[in-house]
């Protein structure tokens, strides 16, 4: 007859102990925070029992606000990701409708694409960051390019190569200039 049959272990549980795990059974009540005897409910004081309902229900508020701010970061995060992912399509948009005749019906049609993409992008909260005849930013602008000339003033943005732009304070793409003095 084997010895575990009367006291409902496997010979497997007994392996577990072997290799220094311990199973929910073994362990002293005092370590699952269990001490003494159950006490009927009736028993326990109502503070205590509210304490502990006060506790759950800020636990809970203060997850579903971290999940909420969580879930609006990976959703700006997204649209970060789609708007950088767009921008070289406007820029060839843009590069197609610089000299060109307004009245021609395809040069129309490019025109309003071009009109949605950006009324799109200011919906967005998409701003382009400004550029011609302000001082340069470092935190704005990337120089490519400097030159001399009394019309202009000190570090003023004097032609812009490529558009810059921010969503939501942070910026997807500087602004590519060329600066006098």
């Amino acid at each position: 007859m084997d010895k575990d049959k009367g006291k409902g272990k496997s010979k497997n549980v007994d392996k577990h102990k072997d290799s220094g795990l311990r199973l929910l059974d073994d362990l002293p009540m005092e370590e699952l925070g269990i001490v003494g005897t159950i006490t009927p409910p009736s028993e326990v004081p109502v503070e205590l029992i509210l304490g502990k309902l006060k506790q759950i229900a800020a636990d809970y508020e203060n997850f579903r606000v971290r999940s909420e701010r969580e879930k609006a970061h990976m959703f700006d995060l997204g649209k970060m990701q789609m708007i950088e992912a767009l921008l070289p399509v406007v820029d060839n948009f843009a590069l197609a409708t610089k000299n060109v005749d307004p009245t021609d019906s395809f040069v129309k049609g490019v025109l309003m694409i071009q009109s949605q993409f950006n009324a799109i992008f200011a919906e967005m909260g998409v701003v382009k960051i400004p550029a011609m005849g302000q001082k340069f930013n470092p935190n704005l602008h990337s120089a490519v390019s400097h030159i001399k000339d009394k019309n202009y003033g000190e570090l003023e943005i004097v032609e812009e190569l490529q558009t810059g732009y921010i969503y939501k304070d942070v910026i997807i793409r500087h602004s590519v200039v060329v600066v006098a003095n």
